[in-house]
């Protein structure tokens, strides 16, 4: 039985369902990811894009990442949240931002993406592999 996901934003203006197992799950220490979320690294799980419906206006930001994909990301106009984006390169599939997930419990990354980018004072789960890109979603180990 796959998972449901649900989440929303701050303001709760914009609230969201997955009903699906995680594809692909990760810190992500680009500089992108760090600039968005405001913090050190940003939380994502990616879920097959079919399986994301929401409830709530959103807008959007798009820009092209070092490989050329075009990201997009989504986010409440309200509050400001970020929730979900895409990326062109693997359209099949949507990261939800973790931080907005109701009960993240769960959640464990796969791997530290993008981590020759970590800050030295980021800390981390030495069990948890690092790649120094985003890898092909592959089941969990």
């Amino acid at each position: 039985m796959p998972h449901t996901i649900t989440g929303n934003c701050l303001c709760g203006q914009v609230s969201y369902r997955a009903k699906a197992d995680p594809v692909f799950a990760a810190h992500c220490h680009c500089d992108d990811c760090r600039k968005n979320t405001g913090s050190d690294y940003a939380a994502l799980a990616f879920v097959p894009i079919e399986s994301l419906t929401w409830q709530g206006e959103t807008r959007s930001y798009s820009h092209h990442a070092e490989s050329g994909n075009l990201m997009t990301k989504h986010f409440c106009p309200q509050c400001g949240s970020q929730l979900f984006g895409t990326n062109s390169g693997r359209t099949d599939r949507i990261h939800i931002k973790v931080g907005t997930i109701d009960d993240a419990s769960w959640f464990e990354p796969w791997y530290n993406v993008f981590a020759s980018r970590r800050l030295p004072s980021t800390p981390i789960n030495p069990e948890v592999p690092d790649a120094d890109t985003m890898p092909q979603p592959k089941p969990k180990p």
